[in-house]
């Protein structure tokens, strides 16, 4: 291995982790967490009730993408030289790097990075 490989698989281990960090830190501040974590008075019946709810929400249309999902497709079109348009999709999506990227716009910016795919 060299040392330019060695430093892209820590860049890549290193986005992992920051990913990993932005969805525990989304997980202690959702509402739902609190819930489940705060001590309740409720029967137990009440607070099994409790943590079904979020259960029944309606699951999205779309497919849930993963980050590797994501860094796959866009990583293929840079590759294959459309390096300049893969980054502007990012910034089009508030993001410097596909790690500031909010998972909830991954559909939509695989949507528009087919264009460049087939462009």
């Amino acid at each position: 291995m060299t040392i330019e490989q060695a430093i892209t698989k820590l860049r890549n281990a290193a986005e992992l982790i920051s990913e990993a960090v932005n969805e525990l830190s989304a997980l202690l501040q959702s509402p739902e967490t609190v819930v489940q974590s705060a001590p309740t008075d409720e029967s137990p019946t009440s607070a099994l009730e409790a943590n079904k709810a979020p259960t029944t929400e309606a699951k999205p249309a779309t497919p849930n993408l993963s980050f590797e999902d994501v860094r796959g497709i866009l990583a293929d079109i840079a590759r294959a030289g459309n390096r300049e348009g893969v980054k502007s999709l990012l910034e089009k999506y508030g993001a410097s790097k596909l790690s500031a990227l909010d998972p909830k716009c991954y559909a939509d910016i695989l949507k528009d990075a087919e264009v460049l795919r087939n462009a």
